[in-house]
């Protein structure tokens, strides 16, 4: 898909969410600070091609080129998560109480992104990671990623704000503070000099620089790489001395936070379903929520004879509405997703033709171990008119003898550990433990 990168001339395209109106691009001067709003961007930028890939290092240690002549190229997201507004923040408030409210909201960070990306470094700020691109086959698990890191970020800062009784400039001013990122999907190659490991290439250049972009007004681009339409994206063109121009998609993000947190949820609880399963996996929400979401890799793990196929994308991406299609024993079942909070649950209602009923579904992803490991519950319900206690048993046959749910998540969660374990092996901030006990479920009535 990215085979042939030596070309003359230089594409390369790149997705962005940009906030308020009312605040300079990120890495322009900010004229007041107290007017910075929601200022969180997310920008995907795809290179299509690559013309001197070292053009614009200046290294010269012959160490550094030795390190890597011996190294491979290597294809997949860079990502930069840099807290806005913290420079202005330190220059009106305490120094001390300032980089304790740093060091909280870059744990909640590493804990989000870590669960998929390889840390890289910490920049002062901001944190630097990294995946491969075949580690993420469902280029949407990115934007969920940052999706689920800035609602992390925004509930942690407000609790913060709420808890604190500190009358200090730095508790004060805490609302001041908020998030953007870069992910930028490229060529990069991995050195270690003196033990001390770094990314280098272009690309790496580029995501760094994507910090201080423009935006302006355009509607109906696509990010092709992702395969994502992005009906709502202002585009805008940067160019860069020695890297030539990307194409810039934005989105208003602080309305997606918005809409995440005050969309009605929908959650069948363990007292209300006929059909419940705990399973533990020994990988992060992030990973075991793409096999229970991904098609494909729900075909990957069934055991019956159930084929599913993605349906309807409302704006092209998986969520409330989103619909995939189930054909089993002669019959085809539509899934239709009713509440979608990325890495902690999702909801879901069907319909079965054959046996004429509706059935709703709730799959929760609780972390374990610092998140790097998973508690999925699940809850099912068949709305039928019959009493409950001859529902339920017709319910636990069905789960078990005709869909094999419990042998489906148990070769999921397999599948996952084993995806989880491969990630693991880059290196990280945060190394997986390798003492765990495999996955294990039970289920009840």
């Amino acid at each position: 898909m990215h085979k042939n990168r030596i070309t003359d001339h230089v594409v390369r395209q790149q997705f962005a969410l940009h906030v308020s109106p009312r605040k300079k691009f990120a890495g322009l001067i900010i004229a007041q600070r107290t007017d910075l709003a929601a200022a969180y961007h997310f920008v995907y930028t795809q290179r299509r091609c690559i013309r001197g890939l070292f053009a614009s290092l200046k290294y010269r240690s012959i160490q550094w080129e030795a390190v890597v002549s011996n190294s491979s190229t290597q294809h997949g997201y860079l990502v930069i998560a840099d807290i806005s507004g913290y420079t202005s923040f330190v220059a009106r408030t305490e120094l001390e109480h300032s980089q304790e409210i740093l060091s909280e909201l870059l744990e909640v960070l590493l804990s989000q992104m870590t669960t998929l990306l390889t840390l890289s470094k910490l920049e002062g700020d901001a944190v630097f990671a990294y995946v491969s691109e075949h580690k993420v086959p469902r280029s949407e698990t990115i934007l969920e990623l940052v999706e689920a890191t800035y609602v992390a970020f925004k509930d942690r800062v407000r609790n913060m704000n709420r808890r604190t009784t500190c009358t200090c400039n730095a508790c004060r001013n805490i609302p001041l503070l908020d998030l953007k990122f870069i992910v930028h999907h490229g060529d990069y190659i991995r050195q270690d000099v003196m033990g001390i490991g770094e990314l280098i290439g272009n690309d790496v250049n580029l995501v760094h620089r994507l910090l201080k972009n423009h935006v302006a007004e355009a509607t109906h681009w696509q990010a092709s790489h992702m395969g994502i339409p992005l009906d709502d994206a202002h585009v805008a063109v940067e160019t860069y001395e020695h890297l030539g121009e990307v194409k810039t998609y934005s989105f208003n993000l602080q309305e997606r936070y918005t809409a995440l947190t005050e969309a009605r949820r929908v959650f069948l609880s363990e007292n209300e379903a006929d059909f419940k399963m705990v399973m533990s996996v020994q990988a992060p929400p992030a990973i075991i929520w793409t096999w229970a979401n991904d098609p494909n890799k729900r075909n990957m793990c069934a055991v019956s004879q159930i084929h599913w196929r993605p349906g309807e994308r409302p704006k092209g991406r998986t969520g409330v509405g989103a619909r995939n299609h189930c054909a089993h024993g002669g019959s085809e079942m539509t899934e239709t997703i009713t509440d979608w909070r990325p890495f902690d649950y999702y909801s879901a209602q069907s319909y079965e033709p054959k046996w004429k009923s509706t059935m709703e579904e709730t799959t929760q992803f609780v972390p374990l171990d610092n998140g790097r490991a998973t508690e999925l519950h699940y809850h099912f319900r068949m709305n039928m008119p019959l009493p409950r206690a001859l529902r339920a048993p017709l319910c636990r046959f069905m789960m078990t003898k005709v869909f094999k749910v419990n042998e489906t998540y148990a070769s999921m969660a397999r599948m996952a550990e084993q995806e989880y374990r491969a990630l693991s092996t880059e290196p990280s901030a945060s190394p997986a433990d390798t003492d765990h006990e495999t996955a294990g479920s039970h289920e009840h009535a």
